[in-house]
């Protein structure tokens, strides 16, 4: 027993380790879709899986790649105004444009702005909780979702302009001001990153100088937007490997994405190369065989996904021998997605943006009670825990554990959703390597559970209604 224990330790990770795999991810900067940088990590992964003995496979996917160049904002008297990118919005020539700043109410209201530069304030709306999730249970039990989220990303899909329509208005540019959070929560958020091209070129000005901003605004004032960017054909890769395992026919789908701006978002291959290299080394094969799919394309999903689902559904479309139990073709029998690893409570308070001292809300979709139970048994041991165990409900399932639940495969997903989860700056302060290991030995049980499982139960459909 102890060398087996031995054995088994060896070719498992620890914190230290899972820290320089996710340093060495940061140096790298934002791995937007097709970058210079996420081309980069691609490489790092496929070397590192190489090295442990897996072949790797690359599917290869064309796309129109807008990669920001340049970007400032500035007032006549030379005043320049912090901002980040509004993704995929658009360009202005070399030397910006100079136009009036008009406020525009709401972006309803972009009419008004035709032949000038918008100035829009994007709301923090309060969503009932029951609109977006139903919970299943959590650990420990008494943890529960606030009765309203306000949360960035589902702001910007809600509440961002609509560029396409600003430039059939003849908007020449638009600038965005967060309203309902701190400037340091608001700082560099990448943000939507559901959108295609736009046409019309935006930022997001920083909130400590929404003030001045619309002060400008309603003297009459002008303003200079810069945006350049390159826009060209490119492509991008999703990896994938697989494991062999006794049964050939019945396989388990582990994936997740490769792109993302920041340490946490997407550092889930980390956890998936760590989990393969376990359950290739151990004296005992997987029952089941594994297919470990790094997918590209989350942060240009409309370019990637297919019938509106998020970037995997692209991979379970090529591959459906891998998956649907046609005849000939081999059967999931189970999911897991991993993402964000490692992240600690951050919000905004009193004092502004700052830790709360706990760890992320582990927001988890399991595809049926049967699934809820299993990750329940297996958090056993746990030094910190705060899971909250989710299902489907009105259509949504964050996260790229999406198209599994959509394919009818039973899968478990992991998805904490922290208020720094977009940001193109520095996380790592944000980020636990010792929680990063906890969540990782919950999902490796996890795995070794469902593939020892006879039959993990059907998928639970969509529930509906509040």
């Amino acid at each position: 027993m102890a060398t087996t224990m031995q054995a088994a330790e060896t070719i498992w990770t620890d914190a230290d380790e899972l820290w320089r795999w996710q340093t060495e991810l940061d140096v790298l900067g934002p791995r937007l879709t097709g970058s210079a940088a996420h081309e980069a990590f691609s490489d790092q992964i496929a070397d590192r899986l190489h090295r442990l003995g897996f072949e790797v496979q690359s599917d290869i996917h064309h796309f129109d790649l807008w990669q920001p160049l340049s970007w400032s904002l500035s007032l006549p008297d030379g005043t320049n105004i912090p901002c980040c990118i509004f993704p995929y919005s658009g360009e202005t020539p070399d030397g910006g444009v100079t136009a009036p700043l008009i406020r525009c109410r709401s972006r309803r209201d972009l009419a008004r702005a035709r032949g000038a530069i918008a100035l829009i304030e994007v709301d923090m709306p309060a969503i009932p909780t029951r609109l977006l999730f139903r919970r299943r249970l959590s650990i420990p039990s008494d943890l529960r979702l606030p009765g309203r989220i306000r949360n960035a990303v589902i702001a910007s899909v809600l509440k961002a302009p609509d560029l396409r329509r600003a430039a059939a208005l003849g908007v020449r540019g638009v600038v965005c001001v967060w309203k309902g959070m701190s400037a340091e929560n608001a700082r560099d958020q990448h943000l939507p990153f559901t959108t295609p091209y736009q046409g019309c070129p935006a930022v997001w000005a920083d909130m400590a100088a929404r003030d001045r901003l619309i002060a400008h605004a309603e003297a009459g004032g002008r303003i200079t937007l810069t945006l350049t960017a390159e826009r060209r054909a490119a492509t991008s890769r999703t990896l994938w490997t697989v494991l062999p395992g006794r049964e050939a026919d019945r396989t388990i789908l582990i994936n997740t994405h490769t792109d993302g701006p920041n340490a946490c978002e997407e550092n889930g291959p980390i956890g998936l190369i760590a989990l393969a290299r376990y359950f290739r080394h151990r004296r005992q094969p997987p029952r089941r065989t594994m297919v470990f799919v790094f997918t590209t394309g989350h942060f240009q999903i409309p370019q990637f996904g297919i019938g509106h689902r998020q970037a995997t559904s692209r991979w379970l479309e090529d591959h459906r021998d891998w998956w649907d139990g046609a005849d000939g073709h081999r059967k999931a029998v189970a999911g897991v997605t991993l993402e964000h690893l490692g992240c600690m409570d951050w919000q905004d308070g009193p004092d502004g943006f700052g830790p709360t001292g706990e760890i992320a809300p582990e927001l988890v979709y399991a595809g049926n009670p049967q699934l809820a139970r299993l990750y329940q048994d297996c958090l056993a041991g746990r030094k910190r825990t705060r899971s909250i165990i989710l299902r489907p409900h009105n259509r949504l399932h964050f996260g790229e554990g999406q198209p599994l639940f959509q394919a009818g495969i039973p899968a478990l997903a992991l998805i904490p959703a922290p208020d720094y989860l977009c940001r193109t700056g520095d996380v790592l302060p944000q980020l636990d390597a010792g929680l990063m290991l906890e969540q990782l030995n919950t999902f490796r049980e996890v795995l070794d559970r469902l593939d020892q499982l006879d039959d993990p139960g059907p998928v639970q459909r969509q529930s509906w209604g509040l």
